[in-house]
């Protein structure tokens, strides 16, 4: 029976009454395959006849299940054109699962691998932190002349120099050759 067919039992099932009309009898059946509404070959058992058994055990009537491998090689020999459809599509299916599976794996370890070497890097830097003296602050040397007496001398004599920053060497020099010399 397929999925869809028991889709459709069940939905019928539901319209006649549900799980109560199935224990009293009440059911109306009919075999999908065949044409017109006539009742199934097999009746449909009482559910008050089917013995309470523990959710993991198993009727000794109902076939064990397969391992997959063997279930497929069954369907690949099955003179079923069908079956054989099924067990390619079902093939088809268990090559993409394995695939995103192995992907998804590898992807799970690499993800690890870089939490862990982020985990590692953050601590080799803090103890790299740790090791490293601190480095001083740059100061600037002093200048052996006077700023601000350099700059209005060269405003007074039409030298060039700018407003801010050092004093250019040029201008420092002219400045000190225009000092009168110490005898």
């Amino acid at each position: 029976m397929t999925i869809a067919a028991l889709h459709r039992l069940l939905d019928e099932i539901d319209t006649q009454g549900g799980p109560e009309a199935a224990r009293q009898g009440r059911l109306r059946l009919t075999d999908d395959t065949q044409e017109g509404p006539e009742p199934m070959a097999q009746p449909v058992p009482q559910l008050s006849s089917i013995p309470d058994l523990p959710l993991k055990a198993r009727p000794t009537n109902e076939p064990q299940p397969l391992p997959v491998g063997q279930l497929l090689k069954w369907g690949d020999e099955h003179p079923d054109p069908e079956v054989q459809d099924q067990a390619a599509r079902a093939r088809a299916a268990l090559g993409g699962l394995r695939k995103r599976y192995a992907t998804d794996q590898e992807l799970t370890a690499i993800t690890t691998e870089a939490e862990q070497l982020e985990k590692r890097l953050a601590e080799l830097r803090t103890r790299e932190a740790e090791l490293v003296p601190a480095k001083p602050k740059k100061t600037r040397k002093p200048v052996g002349y006077p700023a601000a007496e350099v700059r209005a001398w060269a405003a007074a004599n039409g030298v060039d120099c700018p407003p801010v920053g050092r004093v250019p060497k040029k201008v420092v020099e002219a400045w000190r050759a225009s000092l009168p010399q110490a005898g």
